[in-house]
């Protein structure tokens, strides 16, 4: 039986396929991976990542986001208008007794989770550290604070509570105004942040409870 010609050369064309390992690049003359796209990819159906390996290269990183029209996008947090987490610091300052009884941050409660992670209080004035809290009830009382961000539902957005119960503001015995300080961290809700339905447990007088567990924990 003779073979043709042009069956033997797709034949080694073929074991050559298989035998080498090639890189490809689009817009590139030095590829740097088996295919090295330097530009956009555009995909109108699937695509499946069977093997990605690790990725070592982690600062100047960013995130693919999907945009509301469904485009996808690179997540860069410099010039973007919020980060996936946030942190700010809110400084009130003058303020007397007892506190803040209820401030709108203009937050939407839509969009953002709002959590108080710490705070810290000084003289207004003079900066002084030695600020204690005094009750209005009496030596025999220990008042505690209540700081904390909560949700209007009126105004759809962040309030901020920082009040002293039935007390306020001393150094060395002398009422005092003070500064604020709170540092407050915004989750971006549908982001990174997912709001679960409130849990509701009845002690029915008990000091100790068990909650139910949310779902999907």
């Amino acid at each position: 039986m003779k073979i043709k010609p042009t069956y033997v050369l797709l034949l080694a064309m073929l074991l050559l396929s298989v035998t080498m390992e090639s890189q490809v690049g689009i817009k590139t003359q030095n590829p740097q991976a088996t295919l090295d796209v330097n530009g956009d990819v555009r995909v109108e159906k699937k695509l499946y990542l069977e093997n990605p390996g690790d990725f070592g290269i982690i600062r100047g990183s960013n995130l693919l986001i999907q945009k509301t029209d469904l485009q996808i996008a690179q997540y860069d947090i410099e010039i973007s208008k919020y980060g996936p987490i946030n942190y700010a610091q809110f400084i009130f300052e003058n303020v007397g007794d007892p506190g803040i009884t209820s401030y709108d941050t203009k937050i939407s409660t839509q969009d953002y989770l709002v959590t108080v992670q710490g705070y810290y209080f000084l003289q207004n004035g003079n900066n002084a550290t030695s600020v204690v809290s005094y009750s209005n009830n009496g030596n025999d009382y220990v008042e505690g604070y209540q700081i904390y961000a909560y949700k209007n539902p009126a105004t759809n957005t962040w309030f901020i509570k920082a009040v002293i119960n039935n007390g306020g503001f001393r150094n060395n015995a002398e009422n005092i105004n003070v500064d604020m300080y709170l540092n407050l961290i915004i989750f971006r809700n549908r982001f990174i942040a997912k709001q679960i339905p409130n849990r509701v447990v009845s002690l029915n007088g008990n000091a100790t409870g068990t909650a139910p567990l949310p779902a999907g924990f």
